[in-house]
C-alpha cells in the first residue's frame, strides 16, 4: 500500500469499528491507529460494572478482543475471527479509561497468534490475553 492508499484504509478502518453497534455500545473508540501500531480506548461505565462495582470480565475481555482484530487488520486488508481467546484478569478496574494494546507474535497467512493488555490511565495492566485468530477469505 502506498502513503494515500495506506492513509484512506486506515481512515476506512477506523470508521469502520468506530461506527460498528458493539463498540459504539461499550464506547470504545482508537487513540492510536497506524499500521501495526494500534491503541483503543474505553471509558469505565456505570454499565459496564458488576455487582462487586468493577468492570465486569466480559467487557474487559471485550476491549481485549477488540484490540487484537484491529491491530491485525491495520497491517493488512483482511477480515477476521476470533477463534480462541485466554484471558487474565490481573487488577480490578473501577473508574476511568482502560487502554489496550496488541502484539502479533506470529504472521501466519491464515492464522495468527497475538498477546494483547488492558491498562489503565497510569499505565498499570489490569489484563491481558493470547488469542488465535483466523485470516478469513
Amino acid at each position: 500500500m502506498e502513503n494515500t492508499s495506506a492513509s484512506a484504509y486506515l481512515q476506512w478502518l477506523k470508521d469502520e469499528f468506530e461506527e460498528s453497534p458493539f463498540w459504539q455500545h461499550m464506547g470504545i473508540s482508537f487513540d492510536r491507529l497506524e499500521p501495526g501500531d494500534v491503541i483503543i480506548k474505553m471509558p469505565v461505565k456505570e454499565e459496564l460494572l458488576n455487582s462487586n462495582s468493577v468492570m465486569h470480565g466480559g467487557a474487559l475481555t471485550s476491549i481485549l478482543d477488540s484490540i487484537i482484530g484491529a491491530t491485525i487488520r491495520s497491517n493488512r486488508e483482511v477480515r477476521v475471527a476470533t477463534i480462541s481467546l485466554t484471558t487474565q484478569f490481573i487488577a480490578p478496574v473501577k473508574e476511568g479509561t482502560l487502554y489496550a494494546s496488541a502484539t502479533l507474535i506470529n504472521s501466519g497467512n491464515r492464522i495468527r497468534f497475538v498477546e494483547s493488555k488492558a491498562f489503565n490511565e497510569k499505565g498499570l495492566t489490569v489484563g491481558s490475553a493470547l488469542g488465535t485468530f483466523a485470516i478469513l477469505k
